[in-house]
């Protein structure tokens, strides 16, 4: 010891230390998904230790690692055994959010979702981030509306009649948009409109990427029907289909800026939880290209499309 200096023992101070590195490092990665909704379909189910919960595990597994290769949405095929053990799965992150928020949202579903519909063959799950679905029947390309979830912010708007028609063309205006981008591509896009002088519209909507424009508008606009029938006179709603969403609020709820990080949207009272009349289209080229994979037995195939 130093004469004149106090002393100390130092290893108590490094491992201290080393444990807060450690919890803040975990706090960090740990996956988060907010969650909102799903369906289990009870009308097909596996058995434990089956050979299509040992698909599920794969499938759901190469998923999660997809979407930290910085792809927005992918869709794969489990298919070692025979064909009744055949799983089909996909990922769609909202368009608007970071890399790192998609990878965070698929990993968390991914565990989320086995513990909500721990024996169910056909299952969609929606989050804030991204939206989860897998089934033993072949589903891709292929638009539904069934099953559906509607959420509604509780507080009511002024001038209900004409904030409606504002919510029905600001939407219709970017179906439009969005359905002009070719299959396969990004289909997400958000769009601003003047309300009063203090009040803006916002206004989100995306399909998966595999349907055609087509297809996609049709999604958008049963949507957008359905919209005054669970939220007509409110602040805000919400549709979510395993094809395509459609939301509208009256405080921004999403980014324009996908490279920048995540900041949450500012809380707006008795909700669920730019320039004015812009338009914002995300397509192809921002996309990264949707993946398959097809698994069969003593090999693993990875294709893009």
């Amino acid at each position: 010891m130093i004469m004149g200096l106090p002393s100390f023992n130092l290893c108590p101070t490094l491992l201290l230390f080393y444990s807060l590195i450690s919890f803040l490092s975990q706090t960090r990665t740990e996956a988060v998904a907010t969650y909102l909704n799903h369906s289990c379909s009870n009308t097909t189910t596996f058995t434990a230790n089956s050979t299509f919960q040992s698909n599920l595990k794969q499938l759901l597994t190469y998923l999660s690692s997809n979407a930290t290769s910085n792809i927005e949405s992918y869709n794969a095929t489990a298919s070692t055994g025979n064909s009744v053990d055949t799983v089909y799965g996909l990922y769609v992150c909202r368009g608007d959010l970071p890399a790192d928020t998609c990878q965070s949202c698929v990993a968390g579903a991914t565990e989320d979702i086995v513990e909500r519909c721990p024996t169910n063959k056909v299952v969609v799950a929606w989050y804030d981030e991204c939206t989860l679905r897998y089934s033993n029947q072949y589903f891709f390309s292929s638009m539904v509306t069934d099953p559906n979830v509607s959420m509604v912010n509780n507080l009511n708007v002024s001038e209900q009649t004409r904030f409606n028609q504002l919510v029905r063309t600001t939407m219709n205006d970017l179906a439009s948009g969005i359905a002009n981008v070719r299959t396969g591509a990004k289909k997400f896009g958000t769009k601003e409109a003047n309300f009063t002088a203090l009040q803006t519209l916002y206004t989100l909507a995306q399909c998966t990427p595999d349907l055609s424009g087509f297809d996609c508008n049709r999604c958008l606009q049963i949507a957008i029907q359905t919209l005054p029938n669970c939220c007509g006179g409110k602040q805000g709603g919400r549709v979510l289909y395993p094809s395509c969403i459609a939301r509208f609020e009256l405080y921004k709820f999403y980014q324009e800026n996908t490279t920048s990080a995540l900041v949450p949207s500012p809380p707006s009272p008795g909700s669920e939880t730019t320039s004015k009349g812009k338009l914002q289209l995300l397509s192809c080229c921002s996309f990264q290209m949707i993946g398959k994979l097809v698994f069969t037995p003593g090999t693993l195939t990875s294709t893009k499309f």
